[in-house]
């Protein structure tokens, strides 16, 4: 079957463009369009959150490297002037190292933030700071587009020059916007991933690497992906060459003016599209999907975030601006698209058919609206979820077709390690304590959430005996021990308290003592010295 879905993506056109690019595929092939979402009459719109990944960048640095070497040697190779005509005209650009949007990611998020402000026109009134809460990462990508989506929220409703002075900041309305940015490290909203020592060093988070080696060293590969590609370049290519010629191939998509209209995308067939893609997806599904089940149950913070933001007395437009790390822990979270009974490694043929392909659930400006309802006939509140511009059903919300209720959130929120206590589920301990309990664990198992048939499957034995991950049981550990810290606290409160309170006692039975030793004496100065009565013996 596996061959021969390649043997048919072999056959199709090169012409016929392949658009997947796993988390750095371009907003605009993956989205749907939120203005043509409908519900029904009965349902009233009243709260809105949204958490956004950032728009289309620069590649980085990692992936720049690639990029330059594999151009180096194909500009030296007279054979690839034979096969890439256009290759005599093209003038290389520079290729920025840094990861900073490309002006396609300014625009998806502007354009997204316009679309969202048709459909719900009530969710964006004139700003003004309590009416809008909005927070983004310390990494400038997510305020740049937090910047975005604001101007097309806010484009021409400032203030404008109505009264004639020079120091009014636009004649067209510009307003300025506040934006809360944590700290690196202080951020355990939107980068709850950083500074958690259970999650960077759990087998699941490592072993991206391992797999994605192994399908990189197959006879598999090197006949799907580095022959034929070779074969087009006219010349031997190198598992990094291939790295580069993706990235420069994506760029294009990403930003073709800056990549001045090149057409390294001709060189890769469809099977090898199929199969670089899938091995993008290898390191992020490790590192933050169902197989790393610590990784996705982090992002239990966000959805507390949700609720807190609906259960506030003061209503607000709640926006977050984060990364693919962010979102795909979120997204998996919740159940979205979830593959069943699929062993994540690179040789299985079902991954070729999984549903959580991250070319669509987590492009660049990914996006997941969080919208409460208020039904006018029962008075009963439903929170519908929007990914990508498109409504999604959540598994664990089964009480009602139309949507999920906050129990419902709230529920998947305890459920997971610890009931979302992240000092327990990064550190195995509490607030009070330094005692660290992590487990060393022979075979780490991967588990999923909401089938009790899953197939569980031990990790590769070179990284589980050396690899330290945080189980479920010393979480429940920490947890315990965390409530017995609290309770061991308000008995030394009390203790605290009795004991303060008896040695004031004492001070004040021995101010009453001084002050009849004083009287006693001072009856008969003149008669001198008398014995107090109470040390007669």
């Amino acid at each position: 079957m596996f061959i021969v879905v390649l043997i048919v993506l072999s056959c199709l056109p090169p012409t016929l463009p392949y658009k997947d690019f796993s988390t750095h595929t371009p907003y605009e092939y993956s989205r749907g369009d939120i203005t043509k979402v409908q519900w029904s009459d009965q349902l009233v719109p009243t709260r809105f959150y949204l958490i956004a990944r950032h728009g289309s960048r620069h590649l980085g640095a990692k992936h720049v490297i690639f990029m330059e070497k594999f151009l180096d040697k194909v500009l030296l190779e007279e054979e690839s002037f034979k096969k890439l005509p256009w290759l005599s005209t093209w003038k290389r650009p520079y290729y920025f190292p840094d990861s900073h949007l490309v002006p396609q990611g300014m625009l998806e998020h502007y354009r997204l933030a316009q679309r969202y402000k048709k459909k719900f026109p009530a969710f964006f009134p004139p700003y003004y700071p309590t009416k809008y809460h909005i927070r983004s990462t310390h990494i400038l990508r997510t305020s740049q587009s937090a910047a975005s989506f604001l101007f097309g929220i806010f484009e021409g409703m400032g203030p404008v020059n109505q009264f004639s002075l020079p120091t009014n900041l636009s004649t067209k309305g510009f307003q300025p916007v506040g934006l809360e940015i944590e700290s690196a490290d202080e951020d355990e909203l939107l980068r709850f991933m950083d500074n958690c020592p259970a999650y960077t060093n759990c087998p699941m988070t490592k072993n991206s690497k391992l797999e994605i080696t192994k399908l990189h060293e197959s006879e598999k590969y090197k006949k799907l992906v580095l022959d034929p590609i070779s074969e087009r370049a006219g010349f031997s290519l190198t598992v990094e060459d291939v790295e580069g010629l993706y990235d420069l191939c994506n760029f294009e998509h990403v930003s073709p003016t800056e990549s001045n209209n090149s057409s390294f995308c001709d060189l890769i067939p469809r099977s090898a599209f199929a199969l670089l893609d899938y091995s993008r997806d290898l390191s992020r599904y490790y590192k933050s999907s169902y197989p790393n089940k610590l990784g996705y149950e982090l992002s239990c913070v966000v959805l507390k975030d949700v609720l807190r933001e609906f259960e506030s007395e003061e209503s607000a437009t709640a926006l977050r601006f984060a990364h693919s790390e962010t979102i795909v822990p979120l997204i998996t979270l919740l159940g979205i698209n979830k593959d069943q009974d699929i062993i994540y490694t690179w040789d299985k043929e079902e991954f070729w058919n999984r549903t959580t392909k991250l070319s669509e659930l987590d492009p660049f400006a990914t996006n997941m609206g969080f919208v409460v309802f208020r039904n006018s006939s029962s008075e009963q509140d439903i929170i519908k979820i929007y990914l990508n511009e498109r409504e999604v059903k959540i598994t664990a919300c089964a009480s009602s077709e139309e949507g999920c209720t906050r129990d419902e959130l709230l529920d998947i929120v305890r459920g997971t390690l610890g009931q979302c206590d992240r000092s327990a589920m990064c550190f195995g301990t509490n607030t009070t304590n330094d005692d660290v309990i992590i487990s060393t664990v022979d075979d780490v198992i991967v588990s999923t959430r909401d089938n009790e048939n899953d197939n569980v499957q031990p990790m590769n034995e070179s990284t589980s005996l050396t690899s330290q991950c945080i189980s479920e049981k010393n979480v429940d550990l920490a947890v315990a021990a965390k409530l017995a810290d609290e309770n061991k606290v308000l008995l030394d409160f009390n203790l605290f308290v009795i004991m303060t309170g008896l040695s004031g006692l004492c001070i004040v039975l021995m101010g009453l003592v001084a002050f009849n030793c004083k009287k006693i004496i001072s009856d008969d100065v003149d008669s001198g010295y008398q014995k107090m009565p109470f040390l007669d013996s």
